[in-house]
């Protein structure tokens, strides 16, 4: 018996209904043809955001080497805002996912020659199939949204962020030109966020198209949906997205009840790089007429129009084209992380492990995602060393008392904090102290050292963080860990020195004067020093998901030239924190002389937060080992900034503007000189505030527009020379109540600005905020305030 026409159209039902699945494994012998980088493997097996990113914007939208600068700055915004890059493409007869630096050259390179192709749905079986019965046909293929988004759902990736979306071209009653992104979302379960559909489609059949195939579709923060180079064509979206974690429920929510569909997240073009619709569509009205007229339709089409608005908004529509795919990314990897978040905290292991913990009376530690208060038991928080319980991280032969489990679910580091956990006794002398005698004090106990107070501040920051130290094994030891593990804190990388060395416990004294400052300290780090093999350390550098590195200055020369090669090798930051003016030269060894380290750009070296004394020990440092030497690469790099008299002139204005002396003592020069090895310095001025000296990214906008003159902008408390380096002064902020304790401040300031760059803020925002963050310490006898965790993010 003839079925009925519209039952004939129906999709199997055995395998897939319109929006409903039944579980869809994987085909036979797909791995043949996939190529998954170990880094996003990795990430995908650890439960870990991964996001997938097409490249026939590379292939056949940017020219090289443009479109490899904007394929390493993408990638670089996913990995600043938690989540692993996965970018698709086709590769010597594999479909690769994840490239590495050469396969990346690679594929961009294929834009300046005719032997490559775009891949959509239809085009991936012929293009792996060719290669594999002849391998001279193999071409590089940029992988379109509908052809990433296959890739993607069988490498198990379910976020997608990409610039534009396709759509129903305009006069489809004529061309029946339907983008097959459309279709494929309507099949495929992997959610995708973009800047909306390009502007030169029929939008509103585009959404109607979308309705039919059951793809949920959403904008955040608007009831009016984008139109790629305009925020809205005064046409409403079918729904309002309020952030990324409600996006990320919809895309879990859709996996849990088996829907095969994907969803479409339209993410506004920020207000800066938007061409406002008005303006936009007579433009693109003259380049849809120009296609008809030269017969450009079907895959010819949409690279023509793009070409021809180019030409018609005299460059204006790449670097919307580029603010919009950048802005992309970063809300992809924002959606990646509250979905994996989810996933965790879902997971059947996750869900019996906090089960477990509650029928134990013990509270499960909580992800340092969202970072909340622990109740400590009364004595162990509080008591000192001598009275800790034992931890479960100590040798079998002493005595164990089980410390409460930890969630599975736990994300993995964002960053990696290596150096000193200490136990710092701090004496606050009840009158001035007097050398030679006695002086009643009050004295407090409590967990320190510069690398713990660092990972504590990232933590109540909600950077999930593993600080990596060394502790003595005695009952100090014991209670640093406990109470490491009592904060909720990943306490897997503090090592136990063997008690035959003779190395105890780290311990910082510290004695205050009579209004809270800093009188005398000593300090015995010792157990920092010898007791991280540098093997350990280079497993921990390479071998964690984490993309930043925060040392400090305890740690041996050896062992900082170990993270810093492990580091540059793994394509890591890493920021350095001097701890004192004599351990600050441990950067730059002996060893440099005949063996320069790398400068920027290829230094892992990202940042230093030195103060004065610190700033000036590096460059002399840097002098006595001749690294300053015009023979080396650092002086090309710091020839690349065309310093001229004009530029000491914006400096002396911008310190009579902060009322500070930026030249007397030399340190503008001395930053700037130290930048080819130290690419950014956040230097601490104390009751003076923060000087940031830095060298400008690529991706980082040039500033336009008033207080422009010349080649720089000398506007406000900054200068910024050629698009190169910026100086900025921040005010300290204003200190309200007394001073308890300066001590922990400045690694407070750490935590949270390094918490700011793991998240991707802005250098202001990041500055400011570590800046209210010390004041907090100041307030407080702990060497970190846990009112870090209230401000606001």
């Amino acid at each position: 018996m003839r079925l009925p026409s519209t039952l004939r159209r129906l999709p199997n039902l055995s395998t897939r209904s319109r929006g409903l699945a039944t579980l869809r494994p994987r085909p036979a012998g797909f791995a043949q043809f996939l190529k998954i980088s170990d880094e996003v493997k990795s990430a995908l097996n650890a439960g870990q955001p991964v996001v997938a990113l097409e490249s026939a914007i590379y292939t056949h939208g940017f020219p090289h080497p443009q479109n490899l600068e904007l394929a390493q700055d993408i990638e670089a915004v996913i990995r600043a805002h938690g989540a692993v890059p996965a970018t698709i493409c086709m590769l010597n007869g594999k479909a690769v996912v994840g490239l590495s630096s050469k396969e990346m050259e690679q594929m961009t390179d294929s834009a300046n020659h005719k032997e490559k192709m775009k891949v959509s749905r239809r085009d991936l079986a012929f293009a792996l199939g060719t290669a594999m019965n002849d391998p001279t046909r193999s071409l590089v293929g940029g992988t379109t949204i509908a052809g990433t988004s296959v890739i993607a759902h069988l490498a198990g990736i379910k976020v997608f962020a990409t610039g534009g979306l396709g759509g129903v071209h305009r006069g489809v009653e004529k061309t029946m030109d339907v983008s097959a992104d459309l279709t494929e979302l309507g099949r495929t379960p992997v959610a995708v966020v973009c800047a909306g559909s390009k502007a030169f489609l029929d939008l509103e059949r585009t959404l109607e198209y979308l309705e039919t195939e059951g793809v949920y579709v959403g904008t955040f923060g608007s009831d009016m949906y984008p139109a790629f180079y305009s925020r809205e064509a005064g046409i409403k979206s079918p729904s309002v997205v309020r952030d990324a974690k409600e996006a990320a429920s919809i895309i879990y929510a859709s996996h849990a009840l088996g829907l095969t569909s994907g969803q479409l997240f339209a993410n506004p073009i920020p207000s800066e790089f938007e061409i406002p619709n008005s303006e936009i569509q007579s433009i693109i009205k003259s380049a849809v007429s120009a296609a008809e007229s030269a017969g450009a339709s079907g895959k010819d089409n949409t690279p023509f129009i793009l070409a021809d608005i180019l030409r018609r908004t005299e460059g204006r529509s790449i670097k919307a084209n580029r603010g919009l795919i950048l802005n992309n990314a970063k809300m992809g990897a924002q959606v990646a992380v509250e979905l994996s978040k989810l996933e965790g905290e879902s997971s059947p292991e996750s869900i019996h492990a906090r089960t477990e913990a509650v029928i134990s009376g013990h509270e499960p530690v909580r992800s340092s995602f969202q970072p909340s208060p622990i109740t400590a038991p009364p004595t162990s928080a509080t008591s000192p060393p001598a009275a800790a319980t034992a931890s479960t991280f100590f040798p079998a032969s002493t005595p164990v008392t089980p410390a409460a489990p930890a969630t599975p679910a736990t994300p993995a580091p964002q960053a990696l904090v290596l150096g000193a956990l200490a136990v710092d006794i701090l004496c606050d002398p009840h009158s001035s102290p007097l050398p030679e005698t006695s002086n009643p004090s009050t004295i407090l106990e409590s967990l320190g050292g510069v690398a713990g107070n660092v990972a504590y501040a990232l933590h109540l920051s909600g950077i999930p963080t593993r600080l990596v130290a060394a502790v003595g094994n005695d009952a100090s030891g014991r209670w640093a860990v406990e109470k490491l593990g009592q904060r909720g804190m990943d306490v897997g990388g503090v090592k136990v020195v063997d008690s035959g060395t003779g190395l105890g416990t780290p311990r910082y004294v510290a004695i205050n004067d009579s209004n809270g400052g800093l009188y005398v300290a000593a300090a015995d780090m010792r157990a920092v020093e010898q007791g991280l093999d540098t093997e350990v350390v280079r497993g921990e550098v390479g071998g964690g998901l984490a993309e930043w590195i925060v040392i400090d200055g305890n740690l041996s020369e050896a062992t900082i030239t170990a993270v810093l090669k492990e580091a540059g090798r793994k394509g890591k930051k890493v920021i350095f924190e001097p701890t004192s003016t004599p351990k600050s030269t441990r950067l730059f060894p002996a060893s440099t002389i005949h063996n320069p380290p790398p400068v920027y750009p290829l230094t892992p070296l990202y940042a230093a937060t030195p103060n004065l004394l610190e700033l000036t020990s590096l460059y002399t440092a840097c002098m006595s080992r001749d690294l300053f030497s015009t023979t080396l690469p650092w002086w090309p790099c710091l020839d690349s900034f065309l310093i001229s008299s004009e530029f000491t002139d914006a400096i002396t204005q911008l310190s009579h503007r902060c009322s500070l002396d930026l030249q007397s003592d030399g340190l503008v020069t001395k930053a700037i000189q130290l930048l080819p090895y130290i690419p950014r310095l956040f230097i601490k001025l104390g009751s003076k505030g923060c000087l940031v000296v830095r060298i400008l990214e690529n991706w980082e906008q040039k500033e336009e527009g008033e207080g422009r003159k010349g080649g720089y902008v000398n506007a406000g408390l900054r200068v910024r020379w050629n698009g190169k380096i910026e100086v900025r002064h921040f005010p300290a902020e204003e200190v309200k109540g007394d001073v308890v304790g300066v001590n922990g401040a400045g690694d407070t300031f750490l935590g949270v600005l390094a918490a700011g760059l793991v998240r991707g803020d802005k250098v202001e925002d990041a500055v400011e905020r570590a800046q209210r963050a010390a004041v907090l310490t100041l307030g407080t006898r702990e060497a970190v305030s846990d009112m870090v965790r209230g401000l606001a993010w």
